[in-house]
């Protein structure tokens, strides 16, 4: 009776924790958004002093490392990293305490960093790095709830055939993907990692369902179609995000992917399903979910979450910094989307859009490797609606970008490198034109958009 209440009480406060929207203040959000409003509107000095303090132990922790090993494991997987990494981790936590102690204010070089559409856009008040260091620490606490008690047994076995012909992986991915959806495509990325390695996929599983299914949430979008001024039909916009994103999982799903082998990590057990034939699929999907709470410990599951928030702050998140902030610098002050884009203009041109639309519309359809938020700055004075709802899906359904989830790819065990995240984006957008085009073309058909 205790394990059968374990499972259904946990499970339960997971999915309402990530996956029920609340009003409070009269806003509707998840609970995991209300927890970051309350830290922004009521803590956020404390905790920037707390992310601040986070960024000198890792920027003297590296550095230490580099020529001590400690007798402790922990510490030294922690903190030992390859030449790259080190390289990242202690420019990237440098960077953020400049940003967020203004530091070098006088000198010249330092307004290029400190600008608030480069590094002032990444570290402080409200901005990205912000966000994630309180969506992982508070995330990545509850997200237990969601995947070590059961819920991930019971929804993996009862969806499994479905999502195994569409997509050719388990049922058990739909955990991930709610996540994302509903919650944030980092924790997504980060729960199909942790879930790669306890074995419910294989890497080839873990490859599709990371750079397929963990899309920037909900939330997230509905600001960037209020940016663009589509909040009034924001369910044909996510709904467009949606549509294409399950139509790239679906050819995803049917690549080679030489590099992704069907092979678990360091030899684990795969999570089989086999129903027993004394058994209907949802007695089964119950019974396996209630052994699973059993099997789990609640005080095993708060450690495991632990080290991997110390993991993420220590590895992840300066990282974000370094390659956010230089991407952003690159992009506000260097030609290089312009030049790199250009063969998108006539591109543009032959779907009918004109020269000066074109323009705009090819530098926003690959400034989204840099951060999700630079299409819409780049196309928010378009003056064609067609255009801007283009860009607005385009930045979503393209799915990597270095500031965030790009470089959390790259850090998961899964196996991806920097070239295989650029390919993951270039393979995205190409696809993701000629069906925006589509749906660009019936939404003005419509009379919804205008060209």
């Amino acid at each position: 009776m205790i394990n059968k209440l374990k499972f259904v009480l946990l499970s339960l406060f997971g999915f309402i924790f990530f996956l029920v929207p609340f009003s409070f203040g009269g806003e509707s959000k998840i609970m995991l958004s209300h927890i970051i409003d309350f830290v922004n509107n009521n803590i956020l000095e404390e905790f920037l002093t707390f992310t601040g303090l986070s960024a000198w132990v890792v920027l003297i922790g590296t550095i230490v490392f580099m020529f001590y090993t400690s007798k402790i494991k922990m510490l030294n997987n922690m903190f030992k990293a390859s030449a790259l990494n080190v390289v990242l981790r202690i420019t990237g936590s440098a960077l953020y305490l400049m940003v967020l102690n203004n530091w070098f204010e006088s000198f010249a070089f330092s307004k290029v960093i400190l600008d608030p559409n480069t590094g002032g856009l990444m570290a402080g008040e409200g901005e990205l790095l912000t966000t994630l260091y309180i969506t992982f620490f508070v995330g990545i606490l509850a997200l237990p709830l969601l995947t070590h008690f059961g819920i991930v047994e019971f929804i993996g076995i009862l969806l499994g055939p479905i999502v195994e012909k569409l997509f050719k992986v388990p049922g058990y991915s739909m955990i991930d993907a709610i996540a994302s959806f509903v919650g944030d495509g980092t924790i997504g990325i980060v729960v199909t990692d942790g879930q790669y390695q306890r074995g419910y996929y294989n890497k080839r599983e873990a490859y599709i369902i990371a750079t397929s299914f963990s899309v920037v949430g909900i939330a997230f979008a509905a600001a960037v179609a209020d940016e663009l001024g589509f909040g009034s039909i924001f369910p044909i916009f996510y709904g467009s995000i949606l549509l294409v994103t399950l139509i790239i999982a679906f050819i995803t799903a049917r690549l080679p992917l030489k590099k992704f082998k069907p092979t678990y990590f360091e030899g684990k057990e795969p999570k089989t399903v086999e129903v027993p034939q004394d058994e209907t699929v949802v007695e089964y999907a119950y019974g396996s979910a209630v052994e699973q709470a059993k099997d789990t410990k609640i005080s095993h599951a708060f450690i495991e979450a632990v080290k991997n928030i110390l993991h993420i702050y220590i590895g992840f998140l300066p990282i974000i910094m370094a390659v956010g902030t230089i991407s952003l610098i690159i992009a506000e002050y260097t030609p290089f989307f312009d030049i790199i884009s250009a063969p998108l203009v006539p591109l543009y041109e032959l779907l009918g859009y004109s020269s000066d639309i074109a323009s705009q519309m090819a530098p926003a359809s690959v400034a989204g490797f840099a951060d999700m938020y630079l299409p819409a700055l780049f196309i928010s004075g378009a003056a064609s609606e067609a255009a801007r709802f283009f860009i607005g899906v385009l930045a979503f359904t393209q799915l990597v970008f270095m500031s965030e989830t790009g470089m959390i790819l790259v850090e998961t065990k899964i196996g991806l490198n920097f070239w295989d995240v650029i390919k993951v984006f270039v393979f995205r957008t190409i696809i993701s034109i000629p069906l925006l085009y589509v749906i660009t073309q019936i939404l003005a058909a419509l009379n919804v958009l205008s060209f």
